[in-house]
């Protein structure tokens, strides 16, 4: 894609988000003056130091010394890369990346701006029109069914399941199971708790049966097909009919799936406690956690993930003011949750069931987390107890003291469990048997990978010197082993990828100081930003070789470019085409000094002719001080008048300018 067409598809995305309301959907924000403010995501602001800027669509945090625009928020908010911020941003706005680069390819940019989460489903026939089909359009060649339609789809499709829990007799069943596992109202609105009647037929209804809505239906997972062998026969039924009703949403507040719960006394001849939804173009089980749509502005501040096993689990913590909790999809835990969660916080918690399978389920997952160096502690409930019972019989206080006193870092928990019913002492098999499986576990993890005072390679550390104490083996062999163990591994992958690979993190390529501009350059580029028709008369006034940091630079090359597109340029343009956040922090911060100085295209004219005055002759200055500092130790001569030094230095800055 060329660069024209890369920047004008940002551009459509931007002109399409208001950062207001954006920045609205993760922190509460109040007017303050032409600004919004609220308390910073990013710290512990006791007192709101976070300033959007709707007039030039921009944020700053003077406190944490971050800003930007929509797509540097999506990437420090989410701890995404500029290319899935882009993609989030894309799909909230409705706008098709791909669409867009076939139309610029061919010369033709879309001008779309709808926003789909203004544009919820609320009528069925709306359905039709999002899947792309015109009135009369042949059934037969139907058009594909795109993100968006599916989006659109299922939040429809929420909010008839959900309309049906609170009004139909039929779910007084569901409302009633609602109330004895102690889910309040609250609860059921802030999830969209819903209902699905026993009707398989009841959604087709509500679509007016055409078979184009249907299609949207099926595609979504919501429908599914049953087919008769004997009577070679199919037909099309409600995949969740008769089950109390969960929603599933990605951390855009989309709904992508469901699960759903049959309830006590059901005449369902499926017998399964859980139908859960297949996967979809919009829906992975493999990377999706129930509750984190909710959860992840919690943890932002608690830094902490509390992994639980059921949909009731999740809520009722949440219920009780515990807001860092999530649940898996019936499905083991995999690498990609880890890495989802790890975007919002630094420590997870596994909470189990007291059970015999709650136990085995946290042994297979151990050498996942290990692997993927998880600040992990593991937490089991009393024999009986599941996370729902135990907040409503002993309270969130009780709770909270469970998890600090009886959690267990994942390594304590693999040795006590490798090393059950085994007498150390007199067990020489299944002592050993215990040290190899301690040991292969050990060289999962990436410890080449963390510094020394890591808390993970602490804990590591301190488990290699109490197996050498246990099994009284010297803790030199077992360090060799280990060493052993990881150059097998090395040749194979495992969770955390190619044992012994580096990690690179992401930096940005502008935090060299000399790529910085200077406060000479900074002066000419908050001008440039307030009042954009100063610059082309800065631009010849200052030869390109005076200006020396290469952000400087890129900024004027980019200017040049969109004025030979015969386009106005303006900060906003410039700040669109830069994907590293630290650049647009950078540039908001001198948009905000400027706005602070009180520049613009309406300061008075004398002071702005001043100021282009004062920058050029910084600029002559420095480039007389580089070229001949000679020149100017002249002016230093006591003996010379003020009429004779005044005189001296419009000689050399006339030189400078003829050169």
């Amino acid at each position: 894609m060329s660069y024209s067409d890369y920047d004008r598809i940002k551009e459509q995305i931007k002109d399409a988000i208001d950062i207001v309301q954006l920045v609205s959907r993760f922190v509460p924000l109040k007017r303050a003056g032409r600004n919004y403010v609220g308390r910073c995501p990013w710290h512990d602001d006791s007192r709101p130091s976070l300033q959007v800027n709707p007039e030039r669509q921009s944020y700053r945090c003077w406190v944490c010394n971050v800003g930007g625009d929509i797509f540097s928020f999506i990437m420090q908010m989410e701890k995404v890369d500029f290319k899935e911020a882009l993609e989030i941003l894309a799909e909230m706005t409705g706008i098709s990346l791909e669409d867009v680069r076939r139309q610029n390819r061919a010369g033709r940019v879309s001008e779309r701006k709808r926003n789909p989460s203004e544009q919820s489903i609320s009528d069925p026939n709306a359905l039709l029109d999002e899947a792309g089909e015109a009135e009369g359009e042949s059934v037969a060649a139907p058009q594909p069914i795109d993100r968006r339609t599916l989006f659109n789809t299922m939040d429809w499709v929420r909010k008839q399941y959900h309309e049906a829990l609170l009004t139909l007799d039929e779910a007084e069943n569901a409302r009633k199971y609602l109330l004895e596992r102690g889910i309040n109202e609250q609860s059921v609105r802030d999830f969209q708790i819903g209902y699905s009647p026993l009707d398989g037929s009841w959604l087709m209804n509500k679509v007016g049966g055409v078979p184009r809505r249907i299609e949207c239906l099926e595609a979504a997972g919501v429908l599914a097909r049953y087919k008769d062998e004997e009577r070679n026969t199919e037909r099309i039924y409600d995949r969740f009919r008769g089950r109390l009703m969960f929603p599933i949403r990605d951390t855009q507040d989309r709904t992508v799936a469901f699960g759903g719960r049959i309830l006590p006394n059901s005449p369902l001849k499926n017998p399964a406690k859980y139908v859960n939804s297949p996967e979809t173009p919009i829906f992975s089980k493999s990377k999706q956690l129930y509750g984190l749509d909710i959860a992840r502005l919690a943890m932002r501040t608690t830094k902490r993930a509390l992994i639980m096993e059921g949909y009731t689990d999740t809520i009722m913590a949440h219920q009780c003011g515990i807001g860092d909790a999530v649940a898996i999809l019936g499905t083991a835990l995999g690498p990609d949750h880890i890495k989802t969660l790890e975007r919002f916080v630094e420590k997870m918690v596994l909470v189990l069931d007291g059970d015999t399978a709650g136990q085995k389920r946290a042994n297979e997952v151990l050498e996942l987390f290990v692997a993927q160096g998880v600040d992990l502690t593991i937490v089991t409930l009393p024999a009986g107890a599941d996370p729902c019972e135990f907040l409503l019989e002993q309270g969130k206080e009780r709770f909270e003291e469970l998890l600090r006193e009886q959690g267990l870092d994942v390594l304590e928990h693999a040795f006590r469990a490798t090393t059950r019913g085994v007498n150390i002492e007199k067990d020489i098999v299944g002592s050993s048997r215990a040290l190899d499986q301690m040991i292969a576990l050990i060289a999962s993890a990436p410890l080449n990978l963390r510094s020394s005072n890591d808390p993970v390679q602490l804990r590591i550390v301190k488990t290699i010197a109490r197996l050498a104490e246990q099994f009284r083996v010297p803790e030199s062999e077992i360090r060799k082993r280990l060493k052993e163990q990881k150059e097998r591994k090395s040749q194979t992958k495992n969770y955390g990828g190619v044992a012994g690979e580096e990690l690179v993190e992401e930096t940005s390529s502008w935090n060299r100081p000399e790529l910085i501009p200077d406060a000479l350059e900074r002066e000419m580029l908050e001008l440039w930003f307030a009042d954009p028709a100063t610059f082309e008369t800065l631009d010849n006034m200052i030869p390109d070789e005076w200006i020396q940091s290469p952000l400087a630079q890129k900024v004027q090359s980019l200017w040049r470019g969109i004025q030979a597109e015969e386009r106005e340029c303006s900060f906003h343009k410039i700040l669109v085409h830069f994907d590293d956040p630290a650049v647009k922090s950078l540039l908001v911060e001198l948009d905000e000094s400027a706005g602070d100085k009180g520049l613009g295209p309406e300061m008075d004219e004398v002071r702005k002719q001043q100021l282009i005055t004062e920058i050029v002759q910084g600029f002559t200055r420095r480039d007389i001080k580089r070229r001949n500092p000679g020149e100017l130790s002249d002016l230093k001569n006591e003996t010379l008048s003020k009429e004779e030094k005044r005189t001296k230095l419009q000689e050399i800055l006339d030189r400078a300018r003829n050169r």
